[in-house]
């Protein structure tokens, strides 16, 4: 395929994601991602330097309403994908699975709607997710484990349900992870507190009676839960900061 042949692709991506955006109320797309410039010079969008293939979308709040046409997956070469800050619904369409040179993965404060995607396991070089203030529903699949390189893991205020698989204590590059304000229940796997890199938590489960290794956290922030038992003395003798 030629480099041309390859920005043809990038850019029907883009043209099919502007046709779901259905109010663009400061007319910023509008005015503009237009065809008489290359994409790569297009507001929020960002191309690699070797392959000219759009590398970054930027499209944060922008006070967009609409949604998430299939096509976005074709952008092979997506390493950062930010549609935070607006007000996209339906459904994430099981075809951004194809970007498996995703690092990063930002829908914070949308309408998105729907089962926790299972298939965002597949990416399995994301360093960062954040999907919270959304409307997902169902289970974190224990297939997240494979994301391996998972760093940051936001998920609050959405309606998740079940309990927090065991295998999330395998993501041992975490850092921060954010689970309040939904409909978890269960204790919190005991697995997690092993991960050495946590640095900040903040929960919706039981806490274990006990806990390991976790010595770098810095923030633990439980409010707003219905928590049972008791707070491990672990955690109140260190240096923890509360929320």
């Amino acid at each position: 395929m030629t480099t041309t042949e390859n920005i043809t692709t990038d850019q029907l991506s883009l043209h099919a994601s502007r046709a779901k955006i259905t109010s663009d109320s400061h007319q910023i797309l509008a005015n503009n991602w237009s065809d008489t410039s290359s994409i790569c010079d297009w507001l929020g969008v960002s191309c690699g330097s070797r392959h000219h293939r759009v590398t970054a979308l930027n499209i944060s709040n922008l006070g967009l309403t609409g949604t998430i046409p299939p096509e976005l997956g074709n952008l092979s070469f997506l390493v950062s994908l930010d549609m935070s800050g607006n007000n996209i619904h339906g459904k994430l369409p099981h075809d951004l699975a194809n970007l498996r040179r995703l690092r990063v993965l930002d829908f914070t404060v949308n309408n998105l709607s729907g089962e926790f995607p299972s298939w965002l396991s597949s990416l399995e070089k994301l360093q960062y997710l954040a999907m919270g203030n959304n409307s997902l529903t169902c289970f974190i699949p224990p297939s997240i484990s494979n994301m391996s390189k998972l760093e940051t893991l936001k998920l609050s205020f959405n309606v998740i349900q079940g309990k927090v698989p065991i295998e999330m204590g395998n993501l041992n590059k975490l850092k921060t992870l954010n689970l309040m304000y939904n409909q978890l229940s269960g204790s919190l796997p005991f697995e997690i507190f092993n991960i050495s890199s946590l640095e900040w938590l903040s929960l919706t489960s039981m806490i274990p009676s006990t806990i390991c290794q976790c010595s770098k956290v810095r923030l633990l922030g439980l409010a707003y839960n219905n928590f049972s038992g008791s707070v491990p003395e672990e955690f109140a003798r260190g240096s923890t900061s509360w929320q």
